[in-house]
């Protein structure tokens, strides 16, 4: 009796399933603010701070009953850190009156999936959750320093993918120096409205090193981590 009801429900199921399913695409656009973070031995150094970017993109939605699905998009952003001039010049000499301002920018293709949960309200309106991963690759991404004195002006930017930098005919190495590839954990709320409009605030965090640098300390090599996180928030719209 029991294996006759299992049955009835799985079949219930089975035929409820293509009645529910629906596919959707849409576009996707907003604002972020991210950070990056740069650990040494288990010493923070603490050289970064947020910064805003935007980001915009692609987005579609595979729902398989009125409350289960997968979304996943197709993203560039544009994020990155600004440099706390303070910790930044931590430990180095230069002349009196020099100052320091910078920051990094990030410019990266990111594919998330994720697994969404949605639920309508009696108005109409429908809020969803999803959470789930992304693997993320940067194209470009440089460190901008800007050096001050007496009135007077340097400009100097650098890839975070060159192993050496070239500096006034010094070249140096690269100890910012990062992996393009990258990946990590992905999470969005928010709310659909009846004309296909969607608005949601979301969060990214990167949880392998970013850092491909690693430093010659007694006859040993020392690498650096360096992570990131992005918030966002985003309006899209369904086709």
């Amino acid at each position: 009796m029991k294996k006759t009801i299992f049955s009835f429900i799985f079949f219930l199921l089975l035929i409820a399933t293509p009645t529910f399913a629906q596919f959707r695409a849409g576009l996707k656009a907003g604002a972020n603010l991210s950070n990056m973070s740069m650990n040494m031995s288990s010493v923070e150094l603490e050289i970064y701070e947020p910064r805003a970017g935007f980001h915009a993109g692609m987005m579609a939605e595979y729902m398989f009953s009125r409350y289960f699905g997968l979304h996943s998009e197709l993203m560039y952003i544009y994020s990155g850190a600004n440099i706390n001039p303070e910790k930044y010049l931590q430990g180095l000499e230069l002349p009196e009156g020099t100052s320091v301002e910078g920051y990094v920018s990030m410019n990266t293709i990111q594919l998330p999936l994720y697994a969404k949960v949605k639920f309508t309200l009696p108005d109409g309106l429908k809020i969803y959750g999803m959470a789930g991963g992304f693997a993320t690759y940067a194209p470009a991404a440089d460190q901008h320093i800007k050096l001050s004195q007496g009135g007077e002006s340097m400009k100097v930017k650098w890839s975070l993918y060159d192993p050496n930098i070239r500096i006034l005919d010094q070249e140096e190495s690269n100890v910012y120096l990062q992996q393009r590839f990258n990946g990590g954990i992905a999470l969005e709320a928010g709310m659909e409205f009846s004309q296909g409009l969607t608005a949601g605030i979301g969060f990214r965090q990167v949880l392998n090193n970013m850092a491909a640098f690693g430093y010659m300390v007694g006859g040993g090599s020392v690498k650096p981590t360096t992570k990131m996180w992005t918030a966002t928030l985003s309006v899209g719209y369904y086709f």
